[in-house]
C-alpha cells in the first residue's frame, strides 16, 4: 500500500474516532474495509504515535481520551504574516524576543 493510501486511511480513522462514530470493533473494521485483527494493529500503531485512543463500552465507540489532531503532509515554514502575528501576541510577558528566535 502506498504512503498516500496509509495517510488517507489514518485520516479517515481519525475522523471516525474524533466524532465518536466508530461503532463496535467489528463495525469499525467493516467501515474501514479491513479485518478486525488489522484494525487492532492499526489502532496500536496509532497509540504508539501518541494517539490517546480509548474505547467506551457504553457508547460502543472508540474515542480520544483527550483532544488531539492528526496532521500529515508537507507544510510551508512560517510565513511573514505568521511571524508578524507572533510578534504582536504578548501573553503577559515575552520570554524570548521575536528578533532572537532562530527559524533556520
Amino acid at each position: 500500500m502506498s504512503l498516500v493510501r496509509h495517510i488517507e486511511r489514518a485520516q479517515r480513522m481519525h475522523r471516525f474516532i474524533k466524532f465518536k462514530r466508530t461503532g463496535t470493533p467489528e463495525e469499525f473494521a467493516s467501515k474501514m474495509g479491513v479485518s478486525q485483527s488489522m484494525l487492532y494493529n492499526i489502532i496500536n500503531e496509532m497509540k504508539q504515535l501518541g494517539a490517546p485512543i480509548g474505547y467506551c463500552r457504553f457508547r460502543q465507540t472508540y474515542l480520544y481520551i483527550k483532544e488531539v489532531e492528526l496532521k500529515a503532509g508537507f507544510f510551508p515554514p512560517f510565513s511573514l504574516d505568521t511571524r508578524r502575528e507572533l510578534r504582536e501576541i504578548q501573553g503577559g510577558a515575552r520570554v524570548i524576543p521575536f528578533y532572537q528566535l532562530n527559524y533556520a
